[in-house]
């Protein structure tokens, strides 16, 4: 390995751990009820409806993209134990993925993945794995893998068991039809609210504030 790869590979770390310094003002604090209450909206309209989707991470996406992982991930945690004495009682153990979706949100937001289409992509593809990867073996060993959307556990987890198929991967294919919709909504909604918003308002935010003379990290392409 080469000097130069070498230090693009630390240039490419310190700028991850970057993403989560402490850097929460006022607004970012006053940010995180109403992710909370955006989150809460969704997830009670799916479960009221009856629809299979979750819509549960909108609010938690919209924080990591406008203040960063603590904002994004913090709204999501809070979110789900507030759910689950509410709108759905089996939310509570999934704090923890949805924890993870607001800090894959805010590392995406941190290097701006937002603000262009392949980052997009890429952001809505993280997502996806964190929330189907994650939520995968909280399934197995909670509801023997299925995910509590009737779609997915009737026309996915059901048939493939039945054929034979490992109970994980099974599970996981459950799970994923239901993400790859449910996340497709999200980032794009989130995406849609962050740019609708004025750029003074966004710029208010002090996790975008870098120390001086540390560089602006480059949109994905």
């Amino acid at each position: 390995m080469t000097a130069s790869s070498t230090k693009d590979q630390e240039g490419m770390t310190l700028g991850v751990l970057n993403a989560f310094r402490f850097r929460l003002n006022t607004l970012a604090i006053v940010l995180i009820p109403v992710c909370i209450a955006i989150d809460w909206a969704g997830h009670a309209l799916a479960s009221t409806l009856k629809l299979p989707l979750f819509l549960d991470s909108i609010g938690t996406v919209l924080g990591g993209l406008l203040a960063g992982p603590w904002v994004g991930g913090l709204a999501g945690l809070i979110t789900n134990f507030i759910s689950s004495g509410t709108v759905d009682p089996i939310a509570a153990p999934y704090s923890i993925i949805s924890l993870a979706i607001g800090i894959a949100a805010g590392i995406g937001g941190y290097y701006g993945w937002h603000k262009t289409w392949p980052g997009r992509i890429a952001l809505y593809i993280l997502i996806v794995l964190v929330a189907s990867i994650g939520s995968t073996p909280l399934n197995v060993n909670l509801y023997g893998g299925q995910s509590g959307v009737a779609f997915g556990d009737t026309v996915v987890y059901a048939p493939l068991v039945k054929a034979g198929w490992p109970t994980w991967l099974a599970a996981y294919l459950d799970e994923l039809s239901g993400d790859l919709p449910d996340k497709l909504i999200t980032v794009v909604v989130a995406v849609l609210i962050y740019f609708g918003l004025p750029n003074r308002y966004r710029a208010l935010f002090s996790v975008w504030r870098r120390p001086s003379g540390e560089p602006e990290p480059a949109p994905a392409s």
